[in-house]
């Protein structure tokens, strides 16, 4: 497949997800048994930590959550990772379940 096709077979899979998660599937139980929610997140990449399962990102305010800010965050999937490069353009998931939030999904919008 070629990578046009990838990202956007990514982002329509992406897209699917955010609207799924905002028509009611914000929360669900999850093992420890507390609610995950879901947050859409966009930013721009400024650093990539694979061997940390981490990439620090600028984001954009995450409304009723938090602040546009640059930080840290946690990818338990680091095949999210790939393809990613400092300086591009990301769309992604992000999941809380507190105390933990971790990116659920990850994808270029533009390089």
């Amino acid at each position: 497949m070629n990578r046009l096709a990838r990202n956007n077979r990514t982002q329509a899979l992406l897209t699917l997800l955010v609207l799924s998660c905002a028509s009611g599937c914000g929360s669900q139980e999850g093992k420890s048994g507390g609610a995950v929610q879901y947050y859409e997140l966009k930013g721009l990449v400024m650093a990539l930590e694979p061997s940390r399962n981490r990439v620090i990102i600028a984001h954009e305010e995450i409304p009723h959550f938090m602040k546009a800010m640059t930080m840290s965050f946690t990818v338990k999937d680091t095949s999210l990772l790939q393809g990613i490069e400092v300086g591009d353009s990301v769309r992604g998931v992000l999941a809380v379940r507190r105390p933990d939030l971790w990116l659920d999904s990850l994808a270029v919008v533009r390089k």
